[in-house]
């Protein structure tokens, strides 16, 4: 019985798989998961690999997009006399951001349609809300 820590997927479909597909999403859920159990240790890649039952050709497309959104670092590392990698969680991401105050007062913020405005689904134009704390702003 496989472990419930490795996803089942053909070797064909990760193939197939593109980045915008939802296996790849999954795989990169599933990546940071790890990394973040990991901690400031980190993960050896090739664990990461075995973790993930992946090849390192497409566990590497995984890791360097997380590494290009910021998510995760990669260091390179000396163990027994070979290169590899460990991978961590980017400790940038836990650095505390303020905004300014200002934003406080814009109501998009705090509204229930934001996901709908976003998406184009309402269109933020037309909405009364927004229109009146311009115009009384």
């Amino acid at each position: 019985m496989p472990s419930r820590s490795k996803i089942s997927l053909s070797e064909e479909n990760i193939e197939k798989m593109e980045e915008s597909s939802v296996q790849f999403e999954v795989l990169e859920r599933k990546t940071l998961e790890i990394v973040r159990e990991a901690g400031e240790k980190g993960v050896l890649q090739k664990d990461l690999w075995k973790k993930l039952g992946l090849d390192s050709r497409k566990g590497l497309k995984i890791v360097r997009k997380l590494e290009e959104q910021g998510l995760i670092l990669r260091e390179q590392v000396v163990l027994r006399g070979r290169k590899t990698y460990v991978i961590r969680p980017a400790t940038l991401l836990q650095k505390e951001t303020t905004l300014p105050d200002f934003l406080d007062e814009i109501p998009c913020f705090f509204c229930p349609n934001l996901a709908k405005c976003a998406s184009g689904e309402v269109d933020f134009l037309e909405c009364p809300i927004l229109r009146r704390w311009l115009t009384n702003g």
